[in-house]
């Protein structure tokens, strides 16, 4: 075999043993959870694009800031009927994990703060809202649908997506972020 050739197997090799290292790190999902709630897991590790964008309450959130939790994102309007069926769910969860390294960060795509507090106040929400005023964030995590939800890694890595409205206070999902929290620890 050429040195050439030695070189390049001996290369991808490494990369593989790696690549396996760098994924068997980060939370992982068991199929299960995946499944029973219709979420794509990634195969390779991506991280989560970084943002800042202010609350209603005109706090700035970063996303890297919250290395160390397990981060729902969740990309919504107020006019959209799928995403005020799930609203109520997400609450549930983020009611049930809140206390944890777990965290639910609803973006709403280019409303009104008015209209967007209007909102909260009408569903009795207490999960943090975060205003895409012009959809950059949006257009970044390529959002072409909502309701898309994104489950960040402690590292902040995506784990998986779903598109359109899920049920999140199942059994399941409750399961499912458990599991999450407890296959990985703080950095």
């Amino acid at each position: 075999m050429k040195a050439s050739k030695r070189a390049f197997y001996l290369l991808l090799l490494v990369s593989l043993v790696v690549n396996s290292l760098m994924l068997s790190t980060r939370a992982h999902a068991d199929d299960h959870f995946m499944d029973a709630l219709a979420i794509m897991e990634f195969d390779r590790k991506i991280q989560a694009p970084d943002f800042e964008l202010k609350k209603l309450n005109g706090t700035k959130v970063r996303l890297a800031d919250l290395k160390g939790k397990i981060v729902f994102l969740n990309f919504w309007a107020t006019w959209c009927p799928p995403c005020l069926d799930e609203m109520p769910s997400m609450e549930k969860l983020y009611n049930e994990f809140k206390d944890k390294d777990f965290t639910i960060l609803a973006i709403d795509l280019r409303e009104s703060e008015r209209r967007v507090k209007a909102f909260k106040e009408e569903f009795g929400l207490t999960f943090p809202i975060l205003l895409d005023s012009d959809g950059q964030v949006g257009l970044e995590y390529g959002v072409r649908s909502i309701p898309t939800t994104y489950l960040v890694d402690r590292e902040g890595f995506l784990i998986g997506g779903a598109l359109g409205a899920r049920d999140w206070s199942t059994k399941d999902a409750f399961q499912f972020i458990d599991h999450l929290l407890n296959s990985s620890s703080p950095p």
